[in-house]
């Protein structure tokens, strides 16, 4: 089986630091830097927009199953060989920037951002780093379906190919009324609007040894399943600032994913959605709604009993599931 390679780096995305990794079979630099649309150009392009959390290291193992079943498919069917890249891009400040990137760009470790400035990021990611291909798939994973789909008209507009964008238990309906939402909301409003009360509970955990984060994450991470690298993206999460970020974001989507946004289905000819069965922050309903609306051929609903946080242990499940997108 060939082997995937991944690199991981922070870049400046409009004037800002965030984390982003790419994965393939080659990811050299003349893979990564070709920058213009060419005839003959057989690199397809995969830009996964993570959910909230929004940390690249969530979607690592998830997308190396995902190439490997890309690639295992071309091979049984005979087909002329593609080359796969997959993207991911964290949302800023969802991982603590490095301290000697921490007075060099436009914003700080600090800083809180709001989901708009979230969905505006994501735009500059594409313009700024994404290579072209002869096509790009866009996954987006919970409110990542929504950022997907708000930057989907400017990514067309800006000549991109985009064969799908495909949204996976995806939050783009009334989240506060969800069963989680309903949960959550009175909390995160509060830790939100209180902001020194968030900073009072969280600031130690900024002093605690990395091999002690570790350990506290791998209690609530003990599926058989689950990868790694998941460890390793949850240990990043244990910080204040990104803690912080993480509500504010959270508050921001119960907020304002309310009605259908129209604007979200202007391309709706490209959009797919992948609902589960036992989401909290997506009931099914919202799927048999969707299925109304754009037919079966566009909504698959779950038959695996997936989470929504999928990633955690089912990753190599949904990875199966969605290669039926790539045609």
């Amino acid at each position: 089986m060939t082997s995937i390679l991944r690199k991981v780096e922070w870049v400046r995305v409009a004037g800002k630091w965030t984390k982003m990794s790419v994965m393939g079979s080659d990811i050299s630099d003349e893979m990564l830097n070709i920058p213009s649309k060419n005839q003959g150009e057989n690199r397809v392009v995969i830009l996964m927009i993570p959910g909230n959390p929004g940390n690249e290291g969530f979607y690592a193992h998830f997308g190396r199953e995902v190439l490997q079943n890309l690639m295992k498919r071309d091979e049984e069917i005979e087909q002329t060989k593609n080359r796969y890249l997959f993207y991911t891009v964290s949302s800023l400040n969802h991982v603590r920037m490095p301290d000697h990137l921490n007075s060099d760009g436009e914003h700080r470790n600090h800083d809180r951002i709001s989901l708009e400035e979230q969905v505006s990021h994501k735009l500059s990611f594409v313009k700024e780093h994404l290579p072209r291909g002869k096509q790009l798939y866009i996954l987006g994973h919970s409110i990542g379906s929504y950022m997907m789909l708000r930057i989907l008209p400017d990514v067309i507009k800006e000549g991109f190919h985009v064969e799908k964008a495909v949204g996976l238990f995806p939050t783009i309906v009334h989240m506060a009324t969800s069963p989680n939402g309903q949960k959550l909301q009175r909390t995160l409003a509060t830790l939100n609007h209180h902001d020194w009360l968030t900073k009072s509970i969280c600031w130690w955990v900024d002093y605690l040894p990395a091999a002690i984060k570790k350990f506290l994450v791998g209690l609530n991470l003990r599926h058989p399943n689950t990868p790694p690298e998941i460890v390793d993206a949850a240990v990043e999460l244990v910080h204040m600032d990104v803690f912080r970020n993480i509500v504010h974001m959270s508050n921001d989507e119960l907020d304002i994913v309310l009605d259908l946004d129209e604007r979200l289905l202007k391309n709706q000819e490209v959009v797919h959605f992948y609902y589960g069965l036992k989401d909290g922050w997506c009931p099914v309903e919202h799927g048999h709604s969707m299925i109304e609306r754009l037919g079966e051929a566009q909504v698959t609903l779950d038959e695996h009993d997936c989470e929504h946080a999928f990633v955690i242990s089912e990753g190599d499940v949904m990875a199966k599931n969605i290669v039926k997108y790539f045609d």
